[in-house]
Protein backbone atom coordinates (compact mmCIF):
# COMPACT_ATOMS: atom_id res chain seq x y z
CA UNK A 1 0.00 0.00 0.00
CA UNK A 2 1.17 3.60 -0.68
CA UNK A 3 1.20 6.78 1.81
CA UNK A 4 0.20 9.69 0.02
CA UNK A 5 0.97 13.02 1.79
CA UNK A 6 -0.30 16.26 0.44
CA UNK A 7 -3.29 14.64 -1.46
CA UNK A 8 -5.06 17.64 -1.95
CA UNK A 9 -2.42 19.48 -3.17
CA UNK A 10 -1.68 20.64 -6.59
CA UNK A 11 1.26 17.26 -7.22
CA UNK A 12 -0.50 15.30 -4.47
CA UNK A 13 -4.36 15.52 -6.14
CA UNK A 14 -3.08 15.05 -9.19
CA UNK A 15 -0.23 11.87 -8.73
CA UNK A 16 -3.44 10.57 -6.42
CA UNK A 17 -5.68 10.31 -10.10
CA UNK A 18 -2.94 8.77 -11.93
CA UNK A 19 -2.62 5.99 -8.85
CA UNK A 20 -6.13 5.15 -8.78
CA UNK A 21 -6.33 5.13 -12.47
CA UNK A 22 -3.32 2.16 -11.93
CA UNK A 23 -5.78 0.29 -9.28
CA UNK A 24 -3.19 0.74 -6.58
CA UNK A 25 -4.20 0.82 -3.45
CA UNK A 26 -3.54 4.29 -1.61
CA UNK A 27 -3.82 5.80 2.09
CA UNK A 28 -4.18 9.34 2.22
CA UNK A 29 -2.63 11.65 5.16
CA UNK A 30 -5.48 14.30 6.17
CA UNK A 31 -5.98 16.78 8.65
CA UNK A 32 -10.00 16.03 8.40
CA UNK A 33 -11.90 13.59 6.57
CA UNK A 34 -12.22 13.83 2.88
CA UNK A 35 -14.16 12.00 0.56
CA UNK A 36 -12.20 11.01 -2.52
CA UNK A 37 -14.63 8.75 -4.38
CA UNK A 38 -12.33 6.68 -5.84
CA UNK A 39 -12.11 2.56 -5.47
CA UNK A 40 -9.01 1.78 -3.33
CA UNK A 41 -8.30 5.28 -1.94
CA UNK A 42 -9.04 5.30 2.02
CA UNK A 43 -7.76 8.26 4.07
CA UNK A 44 -6.54 8.95 7.56
CA UNK A 45 -6.73 11.40 10.11
CA UNK A 46 -3.25 13.26 10.90
CA UNK A 47 -0.41 15.18 11.14
CA UNK A 48 3.26 15.38 9.56
CA UNK A 49 3.93 17.84 12.98
CA UNK A 50 2.49 14.97 15.50
CA UNK A 51 4.86 11.39 15.21
CA UNK A 52 2.12 9.10 16.77
CA UNK A 53 -0.16 9.86 14.28
CA UNK A 54 2.23 8.89 11.28
CA UNK A 55 3.41 6.07 13.24
CA UNK A 56 -0.47 5.30 12.70
CA UNK A 57 -0.60 6.26 8.82
CA UNK A 58 2.84 4.26 7.70
CA UNK A 59 1.28 0.67 9.81
CA UNK A 60 1.39 -1.53 6.43
CA UNK A 61 3.18 0.76 4.12
CA UNK A 62 5.43 -0.29 1.30
CA UNK A 63 5.88 3.61 -0.44
CA UNK A 64 5.61 7.23 0.85
CA UNK A 65 4.97 10.19 -0.91
CA UNK A 66 6.26 12.91 0.68
CA UNK A 67 5.13 16.03 -0.84
CA UNK A 68 5.06 18.05 2.53
CA UNK A 69 6.72 21.36 2.59
CA UNK A 70 5.82 24.34 5.36
CA UNK A 71 5.95 27.93 4.14
CA UNK A 72 5.04 30.41 6.82
CA UNK A 73 5.11 34.33 7.35
CA UNK A 74 7.71 36.71 5.79
CA UNK A 75 9.01 37.11 9.39
CA UNK A 76 8.84 33.51 10.39
CA UNK A 77 11.66 32.13 8.08
CA UNK A 78 13.50 30.06 10.92
CA UNK A 79 10.02 29.08 12.04
CA UNK A 80 8.73 27.40 9.08
CA UNK A 81 12.24 25.70 8.70
CA UNK A 82 12.20 23.90 12.21
CA UNK A 83 8.78 22.43 11.26
CA UNK A 84 10.10 21.42 8.02
CA UNK A 85 12.94 19.79 10.15
CA UNK A 86 10.24 18.42 12.28
CA UNK A 87 7.54 17.32 9.98
CA UNK A 88 10.25 15.26 7.80
CA UNK A 89 12.40 13.85 11.16
CA UNK A 90 8.63 12.45 12.29
CA UNK A 91 8.21 10.66 8.84
CA UNK A 92 11.55 8.55 8.68
CA UNK A 93 11.12 7.70 12.25
CA UNK A 94 7.48 6.69 11.81
CA UNK A 95 8.61 5.11 8.42
CA UNK A 96 11.97 2.99 10.05
CA UNK A 97 9.12 2.11 12.49
CA UNK A 98 6.50 0.13 10.55
CA UNK A 99 9.18 -0.68 7.78
CA UNK A 100 8.46 1.55 4.75
CA UNK A 101 10.43 0.69 2.34
CA UNK A 102 10.34 3.28 -0.13
CA UNK A 103 10.04 7.28 0.30
CA UNK A 104 9.43 9.64 -3.25
CA UNK A 105 10.03 12.75 -2.80
CA UNK A 106 9.24 16.20 -4.65
CA UNK A 107 11.63 19.33 -4.67
CA UNK A 108 13.25 22.25 -5.75
CA UNK A 109 16.43 22.67 -8.13
CA UNK A 110 19.09 24.06 -6.01
CA UNK A 111 23.32 24.98 -6.67
CA UNK A 112 25.70 23.89 -4.66
CA UNK A 113 27.48 26.87 -5.48
CA UNK A 114 24.80 29.28 -4.45
CA UNK A 115 23.42 30.91 -1.18
CA UNK A 116 20.22 29.32 -1.12
CA UNK A 117 17.11 31.24 -0.33
CA UNK A 118 15.20 30.31 2.92
CA UNK A 119 12.82 28.36 0.87
CA UNK A 120 15.31 26.72 -1.38
CA UNK A 121 17.74 25.73 1.77
CA UNK A 122 14.62 24.47 3.95
CA UNK A 123 13.51 21.93 0.89
CA UNK A 124 17.51 20.92 0.58
CA UNK A 125 17.62 19.93 3.79
CA UNK A 126 14.74 17.62 3.61
CA UNK A 127 16.29 15.86 0.73
CA UNK A 128 19.45 15.47 2.59
CA UNK A 129 17.28 13.89 5.47
CA UNK A 130 15.75 11.66 3.50
CA UNK A 131 18.88 10.60 1.80
CA UNK A 132 20.65 10.08 4.44
CA UNK A 133 17.78 8.14 6.57
CA UNK A 134 18.88 4.44 5.91
CA UNK A 135 15.26 4.11 3.40
CA UNK A 136 15.37 3.65 -0.05
CA UNK A 137 13.90 6.59 -1.86
CA UNK A 138 13.64 8.64 -5.16
CA UNK A 139 14.10 12.54 -5.47
CA UNK A 140 12.84 14.56 -8.14
CA UNK A 141 14.20 18.09 -8.18
CA UNK A 142 12.38 20.64 -10.54
CA UNK A 143 11.81 24.75 -10.95
CA UNK A 144 8.96 26.41 -12.12
CA UNK A 145 6.39 23.43 -12.97
CA UNK A 146 4.05 24.55 -15.91
CA UNK A 147 0.49 24.34 -14.61
CA UNK A 148 -2.42 25.67 -13.43
CA UNK A 149 -2.40 26.19 -9.69
CA UNK A 150 1.11 25.86 -9.44
CA UNK A 151 1.68 28.86 -7.65
CA UNK A 152 5.10 29.72 -9.38
CA UNK A 153 2.76 29.12 -12.64
CA UNK A 154 0.14 31.56 -11.63
CA UNK A 155 2.50 34.33 -10.17
CA UNK A 156 3.78 34.57 -14.02
CA UNK A 157 0.46 33.89 -15.45
CA UNK A 158 -0.69 36.79 -13.04
CA UNK A 159 2.22 39.01 -14.02
CA UNK A 160 1.60 38.62 -17.49
CA UNK A 161 -1.78 38.93 -18.19
CA UNK A 162 -2.42 41.60 -15.43
CA UNK A 163 0.45 44.06 -16.34
CA UNK A 164 0.78 45.84 -19.57
CA UNK A 165 4.17 47.34 -18.11
CA UNK A 166 6.26 44.47 -16.24
CA UNK A 167 8.88 45.72 -13.83
CA UNK A 168 12.34 43.24 -14.00
CA UNK A 169 14.07 43.53 -10.91
CA UNK A 170 17.74 41.87 -10.13
CA UNK A 171 16.37 38.31 -10.90
CA UNK A 172 15.42 39.48 -14.11
CA UNK A 173 18.72 37.21 -15.29
CA UNK A 174 18.64 34.36 -13.16
CA UNK A 175 18.05 31.18 -15.51
CA UNK A 176 15.69 28.27 -14.79
CA UNK A 177 14.49 25.03 -16.72
CA UNK A 178 10.68 25.22 -16.51
CA UNK A 179 9.03 21.38 -16.87
CA UNK A 180 5.30 20.71 -17.96
CA UNK A 181 3.01 19.42 -14.86
CA UNK A 182 1.80 16.16 -16.90
CA UNK A 183 5.81 15.25 -17.22
CA UNK A 184 6.43 16.12 -13.66
CA UNK A 185 3.57 13.63 -12.70
CA UNK A 186 4.68 10.81 -15.18
CA UNK A 187 8.39 10.90 -12.86
CA UNK A 188 6.64 10.64 -9.93
CA UNK A 189 4.35 7.56 -10.71
CA UNK A 190 5.94 5.90 -12.96
CA UNK A 191 8.80 5.36 -11.08
CA UNK A 192 7.44 3.32 -8.72
CA UNK A 193 8.05 0.21 -11.02
CA UNK A 194 11.77 1.68 -12.09
CA UNK A 195 13.93 0.07 -9.80
CA UNK A 196 16.87 1.80 -11.05
CA UNK A 197 15.87 5.18 -9.90
CA UNK A 198 15.98 3.74 -6.25
CA UNK A 199 18.23 5.83 -3.97
CA UNK A 200 18.97 8.57 -7.41
CA UNK A 201 18.14 11.68 -7.19
CA UNK A 202 16.92 13.27 -10.60
CA UNK A 203 16.43 17.41 -11.84
CA UNK A 204 13.83 17.48 -14.19
CA UNK A 205 13.30 20.29 -16.53
CA UNK A 206 12.35 21.22 -20.12
CA UNK A 207 15.13 21.36 -23.20
CA UNK A 208 14.45 24.81 -22.76
CA UNK A 209 16.53 27.22 -20.69
CA UNK A 210 15.46 31.02 -20.09
CA UNK A 211 16.18 33.98 -17.54
CA UNK A 212 13.17 34.64 -16.07
CA UNK A 213 12.90 37.81 -17.99
CA UNK A 214 12.49 35.94 -21.16
CA UNK A 215 10.58 33.14 -19.72
CA UNK A 216 7.46 35.83 -19.10
CA UNK A 217 8.31 37.38 -22.78
CA UNK A 218 7.92 33.80 -24.20
CA UNK A 219 4.92 33.40 -22.44
CA UNK A 220 3.33 36.75 -23.31
CA UNK A 221 4.30 35.67 -26.93
CA UNK A 222 2.49 32.72 -26.63
CA UNK A 223 -0.73 34.23 -25.03
CA UNK A 224 -0.40 37.36 -27.78
CA UNK A 225 0.32 39.97 -25.46
CA UNK A 226 2.30 42.66 -26.41
CA UNK A 227 4.06 43.71 -23.06
CA UNK A 228 6.76 46.12 -22.17
CA UNK A 229 9.67 45.76 -19.73
CA UNK A 230 11.19 47.85 -17.37
CA UNK A 231 13.74 47.51 -15.92
CA UNK A 232 13.94 47.80 -12.03
CA UNK A 233 17.20 48.02 -9.59
CA UNK A 234 16.89 46.14 -6.48
CA UNK A 235 14.46 43.10 -5.67
CA UNK A 236 10.92 44.55 -4.08
CA UNK A 237 10.08 41.17 -2.42
CA UNK A 238 7.76 42.47 -0.18
CA UNK A 239 6.06 44.88 -2.74
CA UNK A 240 5.82 42.27 -4.91
CA UNK A 241 4.53 39.80 -2.79
CA UNK A 242 1.75 42.52 -1.88
CA UNK A 243 0.62 42.91 -5.04
CA UNK A 244 0.53 39.45 -6.72
CA UNK A 245 -0.56 38.40 -3.32
CA UNK A 246 -3.74 40.49 -4.03
CA UNK A 247 -3.89 39.46 -7.75
CA UNK A 248 -2.83 35.95 -7.78
CA UNK A 249 -4.31 33.10 -6.34
CA UNK A 250 -1.29 32.60 -4.76
CA UNK A 251 -1.24 33.44 -1.06
CA UNK A 252 1.21 36.27 -0.01
CA UNK A 253 3.75 34.44 2.02
CA UNK A 254 3.91 31.86 -0.53
CA UNK A 255 4.52 34.82 -3.20
CA UNK A 256 7.24 36.01 -1.18
CA UNK A 257 9.05 32.96 -0.78
CA UNK A 258 8.72 32.45 -4.23
CA UNK A 259 9.99 36.09 -4.91
CA UNK A 260 12.68 35.48 -2.83
CA UNK A 261 14.09 32.02 -4.28
CA UNK A 262 14.11 34.19 -8.15
CA UNK A 263 17.88 34.91 -7.06
CA UNK A 264 18.83 31.09 -7.02
CA UNK A 265 19.41 29.67 -10.77
CA UNK A 266 17.62 26.73 -11.82
CA UNK A 267 19.58 24.38 -13.90
CA UNK A 268 18.75 20.36 -14.56
CA UNK A 269 22.24 18.68 -14.28
CA UNK A 270 21.91 15.79 -17.01
CA UNK A 271 20.76 12.84 -16.41
CA UNK A 272 19.65 9.60 -18.03
CA UNK A 273 15.98 9.85 -17.60
CA UNK A 274 14.77 9.91 -21.50
CA UNK A 275 15.91 6.55 -21.06
CA UNK A 276 14.37 5.03 -18.08
CA UNK A 277 11.04 6.42 -18.79
CA UNK A 278 10.68 6.25 -22.59
CA UNK A 279 10.03 10.20 -23.34
CA UNK A 280 11.03 13.50 -23.58
CA UNK A 281 9.91 16.67 -21.37
CA UNK A 282 7.69 18.66 -23.30
CA UNK A 283 9.00 22.08 -24.40
CA UNK A 284 7.79 25.38 -22.69
CA UNK A 285 5.67 26.32 -25.67
CA UNK A 286 4.22 22.84 -25.85
CA UNK A 287 3.37 22.77 -22.08
CA UNK A 288 1.36 26.20 -22.44
CA UNK A 289 -0.22 25.01 -25.47
CA UNK A 290 -1.14 21.54 -23.58
CA UNK A 291 -2.48 24.05 -20.75
CA UNK A 292 -5.03 26.40 -23.37
CA UNK A 293 -6.04 22.99 -24.68
CA UNK A 294 -7.17 21.60 -22.01
CA UNK A 295 -9.06 25.42 -21.17
CA UNK A 296 -6.75 25.96 -17.98
CA UNK A 297 -5.26 28.83 -19.36
CA UNK A 298 -7.02 31.77 -18.96
CA UNK A 299 -7.46 33.91 -22.34
CA UNK A 300 -6.62 37.67 -21.97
Amino acid sequence: MILLTGATGFIGERVLQKLSENNLSVRCLVRKPVNFGKQGVSHIIGDVLDYDSLARATEGINTVYYFIHMMGKQDEQERFDVLDRRAITNMVKACKVNGVKRIIHLTGMSNPEEKLSHHLASRKEVEEIIKNSGIDYTIFRASVIIGREGAAFELLDTAVRKFPVIPVMDWQNTKVQPVYIGDVIRYLVECLDKQETINKCYDIGCPDVFTYKELMQEYAKELGLKRIFVPVPGSWRRLSAYVLGKLAPVDANVAYWLIESLHNNMLAEPNDLDRIFGFEPLSFNESIRKIKEGGQCYMP
